[in-house]
């Protein structure tokens, strides 16, 4: 199908996130790049979160499995 996204986040919310910090002009481009980005790092977190709780024994995903996961990203 042309045109279709399988996108969870649309580009209004990363226009509304560009401009939260000050952006007055936004290029598509940017927004669809920060899209992309934000999609990769939150796959690799839940990735990792799911890991987390499988060592720990459960079979669901806590709070604290996906905090660990962020900050291992950040670090």
């Amino acid at each position: 199908m042309v045109g279709y996204s399988s996108s969870r986040f649309s580009l209004f919310d990363m226009d509304k996130i560009l401009r939260s910090v000050g952006a007055e002009r936004i290029d598509e481009h940017a927004s669809r790049k920060l899209r992309e980005f934000l999609e990769d790092s939150a796959k690799d977190i839940a990735f990792k979160a799911k890991i987390y709780a499988r060592h720990a024994g459960r079979k669901h995903v806590a709070k604290e499995d996906i905090i660990l996961a962020a900050q291992q990203m950040l670090s």
